[in-house]
């Protein structure tokens, strides 16, 4: 591949990352418009249903009425039979199959109504479930968002504190260093002056004038 041909396809890598980076960053907002919309069309479907329904029910009904008129007219043409006048039969036999080419094309109406009625139920069905199941993983997709918000915050927090933690405990190792320096400074000035003011020598001239005193297996011999 050219040096042109690899700058094009890092490019288009680059824009296909940066589409899909806003897309995600605006899913929930396009789910559920999506799912509006489909609740909308799904709406529609039952409205374009119920019309159907109706039509096949009137369907249903007109064949029940012509059926009724061709039993009537059947009867009426084998009385004209048996009163012996036929041209009157004939021709009331030929408007019963009339009839029942209406009743054929009408069932045949009445199948295809509902067919489609069945058809349409199955795949509101479908959508309704598809809906069902879509609206079940985005509010799980929330929580398991706001979960990893809070886990993040409370991880920069911990962090945070942590640090502060830390710098305390140096500040008080510096503050006992600063103050065993201090408590040196002053045993040592302590000891100066002793030796300066004779106080440290006349302590040792009372313990050769009284060995005793500060001898305590002796102490404890006396008692």
């Amino acid at each position: 591949m050219s040096v042109w041909g690899k700058l094009i396809t890092a490019f288009k890598g680059h824009a296909n990352r940066a589409g899909e980076a806003v897309q995600d960053a605006n899913l929930m907002t396009i789910l559920e418009q999506e799912v509006r919309e489909a609740r909308k069309a799904i709406a529609a479907a039952k409205d374009e249903k119920a019309r159907m329904s109706a039509n096949r029910k009137l369907k249903e009904k007109s064949i029940a009425e012509v059926m009724g008129e061709v039993e009537r007219r059947t009867e009426a043409a084998r009385t004209a039979k048996e009163q012996g006048d036929e041209p009157l039969a004939i021709e009331i036999i030929k408007s019963v199959l009339k009839l029942r080419d209406k009743v054929e094309a009408d069932q045949q109406l009445f199948d295809q109504y509902k067919a489609t009625e069945e058809r349409m139920d199955s795949t509101i069905r479908q959508s309704e479930n598809k809906i069902e199941t879509l609206q079940r993983k985005m509010e799980s997709a929330k929580a398991n968002e706001a979960l990893i918000k809070a886990q993040k915050a409370a991880s920069t927090n911990t962090t945070a504190s942590d640090g502060k933690l830390a710098s305390a405990v140096d500040s008080l190792a510096r503050l006992e260093q600063r103050q065993a320096e201090q408590q040196a400074m002053l045993e040592a000035a302590d000891e100066e002056a002793r030796l300066e003011s004779g106080a440290d020598l006349e302590a040792k001239i009372r313990a050769l004038e009284s060995p005793e005193r500060n001898d305590v297996a002796a102490l404890l011999a006396k008692l």
